[in-house]
């Protein structure tokens, strides 16, 4: 709204106070121009008109009536009163004479031009009228005044409010920041807190398995101190017994008189052989038990007690022919034998180590089948066999060989390790070999078991390690013998294949990788452990590069060649779930979940994980997604007919299943052959599904209808936009 200007009351100036004000007053004016206008034709008596008959195009001042300018450019509008209730006219317009407006004529053109107010009377008297409105609009201008004052006074307050509660925010942030890295920290001491105490709770753990482990040497240290002290008496009693007996020996020996009569002497000196022999057999030490009854047998041949203590020995010791040749000397000997008990007991020797032979004979044809049912049948055979013949070096050897044929590579590698301190101990004496040359030979057997055992389960550094033992000691002929199938150099070779397939994986050359995994694949597979190894790292190789059909074939052949492999299993869960294949996923995880809850030793973690997986693949496999057609045969989504024809045909001539494990052949008729029928019928089944997979992909992106429909149920989940 325009208001006067207070400094002049009589001013025509409006105070614009916005652009509309200007705007409403120019079209005020406009209309104060059309109602003088006609006003001045009608006393006139018509327009005035130019020499053309138009309008003429000059304006004229409303104030003073000059051409030129508007009346807010007037420099005489101070002295025109406004007209009371109408801004921008004239008092009396039209009546008052001495206020009409005054209308000249020149040149054709009307002028207007307002009479100007030369006394001051008359402009008091014309203002008087306005006085009143004047009051009253500054009594209103002053109101609103103080309302604005009071209003810049609340926004100054709000303002104030304001600028205090940005402080207030901008410090609550910061604290609320402060307390973000603040619990950062204890999130962190708090792991550090956990692990610390884990490794306490496993410290100790082993603190107090080795407490007990102590505890337990200790009470066997008393033990075997109470039982060195009885020894220690014994021997004393032993030893004058001795020194009595090689006196009387001696005083026969310088009389001239034969040595097998019997004296007082030498009884007590066959018996004290006799009874020392069958101490020492009782406590393991066959050998030494041996020698005893050798001597106590030379020096009174007719002592039979002697003979079967030997025969018993021998029979421990797996040495049949010398136990059945004592045992027939006591039972054929021709002085007549007054101890029953002892006939009994050569019979039941000779028998035992009749059955002995049998037993390896029977062991050794089915050892030679290479079958697992074999295997187990002459495992039960040796069992029994041992039971008789305990330190058989045939029977230990045998037994490894039945326990390797069976998978049992830990067995193989206790009972190596447990036996050999025992048998090196209880090594024979004899003339044609060295002792050296015996314990050579005890240690040759079990060190090849031993690292044919840790190739198989993967264990390539200590089967390196025992290989290269083996070697040094081996003969050249068994060198040259193992070195095609099994030796130092293959075991490198395929370490290092392996090797260079990491670096080359870690350093993102992934078609190198791929190469090296399929070198070593291509050198050895005895090791069903390292091959699966080998598998499953071509298979992150794959996946790498996006052939994810290819990845899951290699994941499958790793799990059928070791069924309890965890990251296989693991990592054909996350391939499935990557082509949306969420129904096998699950299957995967919850095998997954299994297999941990059984070896739930330090997989907790990997647990909880793996739970937390399964409850996300049930989830999406409850919303029916679709399979990634695309992402099965290795397309983006904007190829043509031709190439995914193309592409399917180099996955399905890749993936068959007729040639799925195709180099894993040339195993199936060796020594687990039953095993690996086993594991080709896993992988020919996994095979065909991965097949179908492929042909259902083929056969709905080759047909436009339905690859249009797939794309446009695609596009319309929320989970995976087009």
């Amino acid at each position: 709204m325009a208001r006067v200007h207070p400094g002049n009351l009589s001013s025509r100036v409006p105070d614009h106070e916005t652009i509309f004000d200007h705007v409403a007053e120019q079209t005020r004016n406009q209309e104060f121009e059309k109602r003088t206008w006609d006003t001045a034709t009608s006393r006139g008596g018509g327009r005035s008109r130019g020499r053309g008959g138009g309008r003429s195009e000059a304006r004229c001042c409303f104030g003073c009536g000059e051409p030129g300018h508007i009346i807010r450019d007037c420099p005489t509008t101070g002295s025109f009163p406004r007209s009371n209730g109408r801004r921008g006219g004239f008092q009396g317009l039209g009546n008052d004479p001495s206020s009409s407006d005054v209308m000249e004529s020149t040149s054709g053109t009307t002028k207007f031009r307002l009479k100007p107010l030369n006394t001051s009377t008359e402009a008091i008297r014309n203002s008087e009228p306005v006085k009143p409105f004047v009051d009253e609009l500054l009594a209103k201008i002053k109101d609103k005044e103080h309302e604005l004052k009071l209003r810049d006074e609340e926004l100054d307050g709000l303002y104030l409010k304001l600028n205090k509660a940005n402080t207030e925010l901008s410090s609550v942030q910061t604290k609320n920041e402060e307390m973000i890295v603040n619990m950062n920290k204890l999130k962190d001491d708090l792991e550090k807190c956990r692990n610390e105490l884990s490794s306490a709770r496993k410290k100790e753990a082993e603190i107090s398995r080795m407490y007990l482990v102590m505890k337990n040497k200790f009470e066997e240290l008393e033990e075997a101190n109470e039982t060195a002290d009885a020894e220690m008496k014994q021997m004393k009693v032993e030893t004058e017994q001795w020194r009595k007996a090689a006196k009387a020996i001696a005083s026969v020996l310088d009389g001239g008189e034969v040595l097998s009569s019997k004296t007082q002497e030498l009884e007590s000196l066959v018996l004290y052989y006799s009874n020392r022999a069958s101490k020492r057999m009782s406590l393991g030490k066959m050998r030494k038990a041996v020698d005893d009854c050798r001597i106590a047998a030379r020096l009174d041949p007719s002592y039979l007690k002697v003979c079967l203590t030997a025969g018993n020995c021998h029979l421990e010791l797996g040495e049949l022919d010398d136990a059945i040749k004592n045992y027939k000397k006591c039972l054929e000997s021709r002085a007549v034998c007054l101890d029953r008990r002892l006939t009994i007991e050569a019979s039941e020797g000779l028998h035992k180590a009749e059955k002995v032979v049998s037993y390896i004979k029977q062991s050794a044809e089915l050892l030679q089948q290479k079958t697992c049912e074999s295997a187990t049948n002459a495992l039960e055979i040796i069992m029994e066999a041992l039971s008789i013949s305990c330190y058989s070096e045939k029977l230990l050897e045998m037994t490894a060989e039945a326990h390797f044929l069976l998978q049992n590579y830990e067995k193989v590698i206790q009972m190596c390790e447990k036996t050999l301190p025992m048998s090196e101990n209880n090594c024979a004496n004899n003339i044609n070999i060295s002792n050296e040359g015996q314990k050579r030979q005890l240690k040759l057997w079990r060190w090849r078991m031993m690292a044919r055992s840790y190739f198989r389960m993967g264990n390539f550094d200590m089967a390196l390690v025992t290989l290269e033992k083996y070697e040094q000691l081996a003969p050249h002929e068994t060198k040259t013998e193992d070195s095609s199938s099994f030796s130092v150099a293959t075991v490198s070779e395929l370490l290092r294949c392996k090797s260079a397939g990491n670096e080359a994986y870690k350093g993102g050359r992934h078609k190198e990788a791929v190469k090296h995994y399929s070198n070593a694949l291509q050198m050895s597979i005895e090791s069903r452990s390292f091959a699966a190894i080998c598998l499953c790292n071509r298979a992150a190789a794959h996946q790498a590069l996006g052939e994810v059909v290819d990845a899951i074939a290699d994941c499958n052949l790793a799990i059928a060649l070791d069924e309890n492999y965890l990251k296989a299993i693991s990592r054909r869960a996350n391939l499935h779930e990557k082509i949306r294949d969420y129904e096998h996923a699950a299957l995967d995880l919850q095998r997954l979940i299994t297999l941990l809850e059984k070896n739930s030793e330090d997989k907790s973690e990997d647990l909880k994980v793996a739970r937390r997986r399964l409850s996300s693949m049930n989830i999406h496999l409850k919303k029916g997604m679709t399979l990634d057609l695309y992402l099965i045969l290795g397309l983006k989504g904007s190829e043509s007919s031709a190439e995914i024809k193309k592409a399917y045909h180099k996955s399905a001539l890749r993936h068959h299943p007729d040639k799925a494990g195709k180099f894993l052949t040339r195993c199936e008729s060796g020594a687990d052959g039953d095993v690996w029928k086993q594991i080709f019928e896993t992988i020919h089944k996994d095979a065909d599904k991965l097949f179908k997979i492929i042909g259902e992909a083929y056969a709905v992106l080759s047909d436009a209808n339905k690859r249009f429909k797939y794309n446009l149920e695609d596009a319309m989940k929320d989970d995976f936009p087009w």
